[in-house]
């Protein structure tokens, strides 16, 4: 599992590629790079031997697949999307706990920058698993760093890591393909595909609409979550209102910026400066509500 799962998915998504393209199913605008090689150590070579690349301008999202496969029922894990840094590195509380590997080094603010990637390719998991059943579980943790989304974030460029966590059998000789599920590889591959082929396809405003939409739910969704919390953790200690409004305003304003990079989906970057407005406003307005019952 650790790491011949990754290694294999990728080989088994690029197979597919290719044959999407020759039978012109697919067209993508970008290009999708797939990189073997020792962890971390490659995807930073590859990343900093050229500066558009170190800069930001020639890479747009960076995704790792670690440990990708596991037999859940054997091996006692969780699929987990590991997330760029966003206030659930800060403000670990509700759903977005560490795991066992461990929490890292703390992260301040300005460590964060907004953006739509964690929440986009969670949802792609989220619809693989209702298309399938339902059955299959997608979890999320705060960013804890040692796999190869860490040469991306430590570049400021969006990247996550798609893995599984706890494996009672990682890192020793029980790690073998008894402990691998195709049905797991299945599903991340699928969810793994999907995101890439859509964020390079570069010529379908549509799904940048969509993508706006569908972040302006999930930041109402999350908003409400926090406000929950907050009022819970405000019943323990009262005189932590500054606090918990602190929170709920820097989700506010990492939602209204992941929102504004969104329309960097689309090739050319098409206006869409009002509904970008719209949405914003939106997340705006289920923030003014739920800062209003925080006294």
């Amino acid at each position: 599992n650790d790491n011949a799962t990754g290694v294999g998915l990728l080989a088994e998504m690029a197979r597919t590629v290719a044959v999407l393209l020759k039978a012109k199913q697919i067209d993508p605008a970008r290009t999708i790079t797939m990189l073997w090689g020792v962890e971390i150590q490659q995807t930073k070579e590859f990343i900093t031997e050229d500066s558009t690349r170190h800069n930001g301008i020639a890479i747009k999202w960076g995704m790792s697949l670690d440990m990708v496969g596991e037999n859940t029922a054997l091996t006692g894990g969780t699929f987990l999307i590991e997330k760029m840094p966003d206030p659930s590195k800060i403000w670990v509380r509700g759903e977005d706990q560490h795991t066992e590997w461990g929490a890292g080094s703390a992260m301040k603010a300005d460590r964060i920058w907004p953006h739509y990637y964690n929440d986009f390719i969670k949802q792609r998991c989220i619809d693989e698993s209702a298309a399938t059943g339902g059955d299959w579980i997608v979890k999320a943790n705060p960013y804890e760093g040692g796999s190869d989304h860490t040469p991306f974030v430590s570049a400021r460029i969006p990247g996550v890591l798609m893995w599984h966590f706890t494996d009672q059998h990682y890192h020793d000789d029980l790690d073998r393909i008894g402990m691998v599920s195709a049905k797991e590889l299945q599903h991340v591959g699928n969810c793994a595909l999907a995101t890439a082929l859509i964020l390079t396809a570069g010529n379908h405003p549509e799904y940048a609409r969509a993508a706006l939409d569908e972040l302006a739910e999930i930041a109402e969704r999350r908003l409400d979550a926090e406000a929950k919390l907050s009022h819970a953790a405000l019943v323990q200690s009262p005189a932590d209102t500054t606090m918990e409004r602190t929170i709920l305003e820097a989700w506010r304003d990492y939602y209204v910026g992941a929102l504004g990079k969104v329309p960097e989906m689309t090739l050319p970057h098409l206006d869409l400066t009002a509904e970008v407005a719209a949405a914003q406003d939106r997340v705006k307005r289920k923030a003014t509500q739920v800062l209003a019952t925080i006294r």
